[in-house]
Formats: structure tokens, sequence, C-alpha cells
């Protein structure tokens, strides 16, 4: 009976050994290779693309509206530039998604993957039952750690699929407006633009100033879907996944409290 036991612990320890070995320089090289997340890194340079694209339109469109004679066009401008800033925080958490897809991968099967294989190991061999525990909870940990970021790329890709066309389509029309009203004005602010504007464009100043107002709720907008695709929607996912964790391991993953009157407080001052 004892030499059937310790056979037992022998093949088990054998196994873990194994998947320590896979883990660390197989599926470690395939989880953190760009390769293996072709959709995934499509996805974020599409999104990167429409974002860049929304920029520079963004800032051609708020460089011709304050050419429009007086004031007129000044608080249009001056919002229009004000959204850079948006731009720029969208950007950033695009290029971290691009670089969490690869490291989960490296962190999951290449540190926690193996370490809780050794964790099993000395388990089986010293007969520590709570080490077997820590070691499961380490496995499933750094399953779900790996989880994170395909998962949440296949609900914003679904998203973004569904707004793409009006994305597009803000950027042509926001393109054209631009173009149309630099043709007007010559790129040049003088006395006589308020007729150059009136001859060539419908409407004149009052019609132009509609256009680029329109142009602006657009542009908000899409910069609404694109923060709940690339902030609000990972960041759901992640507090899925620790809730998740710590309901089937029992690790409590300590979440900062951030107070919504803080927040508000400090969008304000952002705005202002």
């Amino acid at each position: 009976m004892e030499r059937t036991e310790k056979r037992r612990t022998i093949m088990i320890v054998a196994v873990l050994a194994v998947i320590a070995l896979v883990s660390f320089f197989w599926i470690s090289g395939i989880a953190s290779s760009e390769d293996s997340f072709q959709g995934t890194y499509s996805s974020l340079d599409e999104k990167r693309t429409n974002v860049t694209e929304l920029m520079g339109v963004t800032a051609a469109s708020s460089t011709a509206i304050s050419l429009l004679p007086g004031d007129a066009g000044t608080p249009i401008a001056e919002q229009l530039a004000d959204l850079s800033g948006y731009f720029m925080f969208i950007l950033a958490a695009i290029y971290l998604e691009k670089w969490m897809v690869t490291m989960t991968g490296m962190l999951a099967f290449k540190i926690l993957i193996p370490i809780a294989c050794l964790i099993l190991i000395a388990a089986y061999l010293y007969a520590a039952d709570r080490w077997k525990e820590v070691g499961v909870k380490l496995i499933l940990f750094a399953l779900m750690v790996f989880a994170i970021i395909p998962v949440s790329g296949v609900v914003t890709e679904k998203i973004d699929a569904s707004y793409q066309k009006s994305v597009q389509q803000t950027i042509e029309d926001t393109r054209n407006d631009t173009k149309q009203l630099n043709d007007a004005t010559g790129g040049k602010k003088d006395d006589s633009i308020a007729d150059k504007i009136a001859s060539k464009i419908k409407g004149g100043v009052a019609g132009t100033l509609d256009k680029f107002e329109n142009t602006l709720n657009r542009i908000t907008e899409a910069i609404a879907v694109l923060i709940v695709t690339s902030c609000a929607i990972p960041l759901a996912v992640l507090l899925f996944f620790i809730w998740l964790i710590k309901l089937l391991t029992g690790v409590n993953i300590p979440i900062p409290k951030i107070r919504a009157s803080r927040v508000i407080g400090k969008m304000k001052m952002g705005l202002d």
C-alpha cells in the first residue's frame, strides 16, 4: 500500500514537472506572441487609426473655424482644441492594452504556473495539504489573469463594429467641411472673409457655425464610445475577474476606493 502511494506521488510530481516545463518553454512563447492574438491586435490597430484620424481632423477643424470673422468661431474652436487631451488618454489606453496582451501571457505561463507547479510538487513530496491549496489557487489566478485582455477584446470588438461606420463617417464629414472652409477663406483671416464664405458655403458664417457645432457633437460622441471600449469595458472585465478570483480562490485583492465627488471635481477642473 505504501509503495503504491509512493508510486502515485512520483507520477503526480513527474506530471507537474512536465506541466511546469511545457508552460515555461512552450506555452509561454505562444501566449506572449503577437501572432497568437492577430485579431486583438488588428482591432486595437484599427481603433488607434480611428483615434489618430479623429485627432488630426479635430485639430484641423479647430484651426479652420478660428478663421471666421470676429470671435464667432472662437468658442467652438477652443472646445475642439480641448478634445486633444481625451485623444491622448485613449491612445495611452490602447497602447497599454497592446502591451498587456503579451505580458499577461508571459506572466501567467512563464512565471505563475511554473511557480504553482513547484509549490504543488513540494506539497506532494512533503504531504503539505495547505501548499496544495495554494498551488491550485495560483494556477486559477494565472489562467484568469491571462484571460482578462482577450475577453475584454471580444466584448469591445462587437461594440466597435457597430460604431465603426459612424466614426468613419464623422471623420470623412469633418475632413470635407474643414477643406471647404479652408478653400473659402484661403487659410487666412481678413476683412472680406465673410463675403468669401457666403459666396462659397451655403448659409454663410451662420451655416458654417451650425455645421461645426454638429461636428463638435459628433466628435464628442465618438470620444465617448472610444472611452467606453478602450477604458470602461477593460476595467469592468478586470473588476469581474478580481471578483471571480476572490470567489474561486479566496484571495482578497484590495481595490482602491474612488469617491465619485473627487472624480467629478477633477473632471470639472479639466474642463475649465
